[in-house]
């Protein structure tokens, strides 16, 4: 005599990943987007940094922080370290980019490093920046 769980017709068809019926199995997964994204690719050039391979490129733009314009520079290859050290030495202590409030005049940062990017209050510190890291 057959019973109803050998007439199920769902039964002869395999699931895949082994899974057997009635199992319930949770998955996290993951998509290449957003955040994560940004993440990979960062942690990729981090890694090219790393390696000392030379400054290829100088992306500049202009950004504003905290109703402020600012003269970004990203640097696409260099070291990051030694591009870190010379600014510190050049233009002081770098500010905070999240402060605890917000900024008052005339606390404003001459510059600040966030998202792999030199921030400068003023043109001709980034002009100065340029000029010592694209002659590498």
């Amino acid at each position: 005599m057959e019973t109803s769980s050998n007439l199920n017709p769902c039964n002869e068809i395999p699931l895949p990943g082994g899974w057997k019926k009635g199992e319930l199995i949770f998955m996290a997964v993951g998509r290449n987007t957003g955040k994560s994204m940004f993440s990979s690719t960062a942690l990729q050039r981090l890694w090219n940094d790393l390696q000392n391979r030379p400054v290829e490129e100088l992306v500049l733009n202009e950004q504003v922080l905290s109703g402020c314009r600012y003269y970004t520079v990203e640097p696409i290859g260099g070291n990051w370290k030694d591009m870190e050290l010379w600014a510190f030495q050049v233009f002081g202590n770098p500010g905070e980019i999240w402060p605890k409030q917000e900024f008052v005049w005339p606390e404003i940062p001459r510059w600040v490093m966030n998202n792999r990017k030199f921030w400068f209050r003023n043109e001709r510190d980034r002009t100065m920046f340029i000029m010592r890291w694209s002659s590498q």
